[in-house]
């Protein structure tokens, strides 16, 4: 049976849904935030990339490895492709394929490295760092939507909890 909620009608079924996870949670002796915290990130994390693909990605061409890619080039430079995969965060086969994509439309360029010719160095077009600018300014705007509801404080105090739990964890 839904939840009433007051003042909003009836509560989304999501925050049902981890309620009664919590609650699950709650009556094995577990701490009943933690999951709460854990589903309600992941959602957050979803729904902004949703958000920012069906209003800039996919209306600009971009896939999100394409994109990841172009603004680690702009904004650290060019890099050997490894380092790419490391800076993204991706697999070697997914970061390939998108490069070879933004390639072959102009976005990036490939050139074997010297001294490893099993590498290649990477560097955006000047298309590509046209696109990738332009890009990112309606991406930008979509975060602002996003985070704006808060004040300057909660940014920052939500920013140093994530920064937390991102070192402290596996050290990224």
């Amino acid at each position: 049976m839904p939840e009433e909620v007051a003042g909003n009608g009836l509560r989304p079924p999501f925050h049902s849904l981890v309620a009664r996870v919590a609650d699950k949670a709650a009556e094995g002796g577990e701490d009943d935030v933690v999951p709460r915290l854990s589903m309600m990130m992941r959602k957050l994390s979803q729904l902004m990339s949703d958000d920012a693909t069906q209003r800039v990605y996919r209306p600009r061409g971009w896939s999100h490895a394409g994109y990841r890619i172009c603004v680690s080039l702009w904004v650290m430079g060019p890099m050997p492709s490894h380092q790419v995969t490391a800076m993204t965060n991706m697999g070697r086969a997914t970061v390939s394929a998108a490069l070879k994509r933004i390639c072959d439309i102009g976005l990036v360029t490939k050139e074997p490295l010297e001294q490893d010719g099993r590498s290649v160095m990477v560097r955006l077009t000047p298309l590509g760092e046209q696109a990738i600018r332009e890009s990112y300014a309606a991406h930008l705007a979509i975060e602002h939507e996003w985070f704006d509801m808060l004040t300057d404080v909660e940014k920052l105090v939500l920013l140093m909890l994530l920064e937390k739990l991102m070192t402290g964890r596996n050290g990224y």
